[in-house]
């Protein structure tokens, strides 16, 4: 057989094959050409049926579980941030406590704490919205000392050394004498001791608030201001106790005082010694009400002292103790006045060392004496004139016994009236004073190692230490309130029986006295010259240190 025909019968062979396995794909596709398809486009139009979807409530929530909030919240909250209310406001969502203003974005303000502000440039410090002129620094703890000089170096100088901090200001002097002076942020002179002179001067916070303390001879000469100050010296023994006796000058006249002294705790303290009581029934009479309430004129008009509006005289006196209150806080606020009007015309004194003067036109009062801490005054009046009339049954007998607690930490006495100008401190740092007609309460009942103790400040005038701030007193500064205390009280009553009976003043029953425990000493003379003489010495005592400092200043600046 050919090879052409085995070819042609293999190829016939193999569509015979072919044919049957092609037929039926090709039926099917006729018979039964593909419904789904060409059916489901029919139906696809009417879909639209379901188109109220939107209104089915059974649809929705699998699309709320599915995309939560995150779809509708971040288009809301893209808008609050700058529309809303206040469209400089902006509120941190990790805190959203803290709100930012975007005119001022160095500003953030405390929504637990609105009063609060925190600076972001610096954020130690914080400004009280409700009290703006008070501020607390982190670096420095509250009322912290300005201009702290911080690290130092010491520069040699003609015959000592001095301390200069950071500023290359002085900060300590030793001289070649044994001076020994500090000195404050200005880069004057706080303190100064001159042992050639047996001399100490001390600057207070405001202008011309100056005290020198001279000792020569067992006498102590004292200067609080021009024209003012006091001499104490030894004046007599008698039963084993030593009685001091001081003569203030103050106002152009010189009176004296008397002062017994005993120990407690290792320390001496002077404890006042009237020289003459009234009789018991006049110490009652100022005790108890009288029959009729009394309108007295005192004649103050609008007194400048009353520092505008801190103090303010009772309408009418239902008794003496109230009438011995508004006395007593009047005199001291007479003596912070008169002491600040002299300290301006001192050419010796310089500006303030912390605090501002009260700017032109304002009020001189922060606040007033309120009814409360006068009344708490009355009652200390009230207290004392028991006390002194129990001793003038016995008036010759020592009124405590030589370890006897002083008056000062005595726990039944508590309230103290500022009667001289006093710089304190807190444990803190802060440093603040205190000026007659200020009132404080003691709160520790033992001193520390520094005989201080902590008071807490219930009354004060404006740059003053504020209301509330619990600074540390010596004892002594405390024993010397208790004894102005009493003394302006024997002024007040002595008064009461000089102007008994007139100006609308009941009739007093007694008013004769007796003798106290030492007759009284006569004032010493040309006390107002010694104070003059003391105050050009402390003015050279200074000028030497500071011309010293000045020389030694010019190579340690370079």
């Amino acid at each position: 057989m050919s090879k052409n025909k085995i070819t042609e019968m293999l190829m016939v062979l193999f569509v015979i094959m072919l044919v049957p396995v092609l037929a039926p794909a090709g039926d099917k596709n006729k018979n039964n050409p593909p419904p789904p398809p060409p059916s489901k486009p029919a139906p696809a139009p009417a879909r639209p049926a379901p188109a109220p979807r939107p209104v089915q409530p059974a649809a929705r929530p699998v699309q709320r579980t599915t995309t939560p909030p995150a779809r509708v919240q971040p288009s809301n909250t893209a808008v609050r941030p700058t529309g809303g209310t206040n469209p400089n406001t902006r509120t941190n969502v990790v805190n959203p406590n803290t709100r930012t203003n975007v005119s001022n974005p160095s500003t953030r303000t405390n929504v637990v704490n609105p009063n609060t502000r925190t600076n972001v440039s610096n954020p130690s410090t914080r400004t009280n919205v409700v009290n703006p002129s008070t501020r607390t620094s982190g670096v420095n703890p509250p009322g912290g000392r300005p201009g702290n000089p911080g690290p130092t170096r010491t520069v040699a100088t003609r015959g000592g050394h001095m301390e200069v901090g950071n500023t290359n200001k002085p900060v300590h002097f030793t001289g070649n004498r044994g001076q020994d002076a500090h000195f404050g942020s200005t880069g004057k002179i706080k303190q100064l001791h001159d042992p050639t002179r047996n001399m100490t001067v001390e600057h207070g916070l405001r202008r011309g608030d100056r005290r020198v303390v001279t000792e020569h001879n067992g006498r102590t000469l004292v200067t609080t201001g021009p024209h003012r100050g006091y001499m104490e010296r030894p004046y007599l023994n008698r039963n084993g106790r030593t009685y001091y006796q001081r003569t203030y000058f103050v106002g152009g006249r010189s009176y004296t005082r008397v002062y017994s002294t005993y120990n407690y705790g290792g320390r001496s303290y002077h404890y006042y010694a009237p020289v003459y009581y009234y009789h018991s029934v006049f110490y009652g009479w100022a005790y108890s009400p009288w029959s009729a309430p009394v309108y007295y004129d005192w004649g103050w008009g609008p007194a400048p002292w009353f520092y505008g509006g801190y103090f303010a005289p009772a309408p009418y006196y239902p008794s003496a103790s109230l009438w011995l209150t508004d006395f007593l806080l009047a005199e001291n606020l007479k003596q912070a006045y008169e002491a600040k009007r002299e300290a301006e015309t001192n050419p010796s004194a310089y500006g303030p060392e912390e605090r501002p003067e009260t700017p032109e036109g304002e009020s001189p009062a922060a606040a007033q004496l309120s009814p409360a801490v006068k009344q708490m005054v009355e009652a200390e009046v009230k207290r004392q004139l028991a006390a002194e009339q129990a001793t003038a049954q016995s008036p010759q007998a020592a009124p405590v016994g030589n370890q006897a607690l002083p008056a000062a930490l005595d726990p039944k006495q508590r309230l103290f009236v500022v009667s001289s100008n006093l710089g304190v401190g807190t444990t803190e740092g802060q440093e603040c004073e205190l000026t007659p007609g200020d009132v404080v309460t003691r709160i520790d009942d033992t001193p520390g190692d520094d005989k201080k103790v902590r008071v807490s400040v219930m009354s004060s005038k404006q740059n003053d230490c504020s209301v509330g701030v619990m600074p540390m007193v010596a004892v002594d500064d405390l024993q010397e309130m208790h004894n102005s205390f009493r003394e302006q009280l024997d002024s007040g009553l002595q008064t009461l029986a000089e102007k008994s009976g007139t100006g609308g003043l009941p009739k007093a029953p007694d008013t004769q006295t007796t003798a106290g425990e030492v007759p009284p000493p006569a004032p010493d003379r040309n006390l107002d010259a010694l104070l003059a003489n003391q105050q050009k010495e402390a003015d050279q005592a200074e000028g030497e240190v500071q011309q010293e400092v000045q020389t030694a200043q010019a190579p340690a600046n370079q």
